[in-house]
């Protein structure tokens, strides 16, 4: 048994072992498919939205990194939309899929850094360019043609006219992207709406699939088959949509829930 060369199988088609979240009381892996969207964030009505765009359901060992891309192509091939930024989980830090986003698609692709990761030498402080005083330069922005960004003196500078370098202060420094891809990308990872970003929305995107989980019920499915894992999957997208818009014009929670019970009804197959 335990010394056996044979390669592992399971009764499931397709299903393999993956790893999630760490959770008090689970195990961080798990056998069988993961569901892998990428989903659109409004805010309507002061609520924020998420609303699913593109979804993947493969095995679960399959890494999350390699399907962003085709994910953004299918966005714009399938719904003219350009996707300028995405905030996604440490599942799709992978530098070079960064890259391409960014050069073939304009595409910022923001995500936490590892405890383990620095930034490049000269910003490791501060992660963000500084004067010789050591004040912090203000981002202007990023120019795609020579793939770097534009610094300049903060207008609010601490030191003001004390500074030794008030008379010939340099205006401009420019920092090249292919730097560091994680802490320099389309949009530098120590920037404002960079932290806003990841501070805000990303934990938005967990509820997402909570909903999934726990408002279709879907946890309560137990499925063996990859082909009615992807149909499930897309079903319960499509499910999200419409509520999305009865919620919009439904007056009472009470008539929202019980639409979710009608689709509940509907996901519940016989397989």
């Amino acid at each position: 048994m335990g010394d056996c060369p044979c390669p592992k199988t399971y009764t499931a088609p397709e299903a393999a072992k993956g790893k999630r979240t760490k959770k008090s009381g689970q195990s961080p892996y798990f056998v069988g498919y993961k569901k892998h969207t990428l989903r659109l964030w409004l805010k309507i009505r002061g609520k924020n939205r998420l609303i699913p765009l593109v979804s993947f359901i493969e095995s679960a060992n399959i890494y999350e990194g390699t399907l962003l891309p085709p994910m953004i192509r299918k966005s714009q091939e399938e719904l003219s939309l350009h996707l300028p930024i995405v905030v996604a989980d440490m599942g799709y830090i992978g530098m070079d899929q960064k890259r391409d986003l960014r050069i073939q698609h304009q595409t910022a692709v923001l995500t936490r850094i590892r405890e383990n990761m620095s930034p490049p030498e000269p910003y490791r402080d501060s992660f963000c360019p500084e004067c010789p005083e050591g004040v912090p330069l203000s981002w202007d922005g990023y120019d795609p043609a020579t793939e770097t960004h534009c610094y300049i003196a903060p207008r609010d500078c601490p030191v003001g006219r004390s500074c030794r370098f008030s008379g010939h202060c340099y205006q401009e420094v420019y920092v090249s992207s292919s730097l560091d891809e994680h802490c320099f990308g389309l949009i530098p990872l120590h920037t404002q709406v960079a932290q806003r970003l990841l501070q805000e929305i990303r934990p938005q995107a967990e509820r997402g699939f909570e909903n999934d989980k726990n408002k279709l019920q879907l946890n309560r499915f137990f499925i063996n088959s990859l082909r009615i894992a992807r149909i499930l999957g897309h079903l319960s997208d499509a499910s999200q949509v419409l509520l999305l818009f009865a919620g919009m014009k439904t007056n009472t929670k009470a008539k929202a829930q019980s639409l979710m019970k009608r689709v509940y009804t509907q996901l519940t197959f016989d397989f």
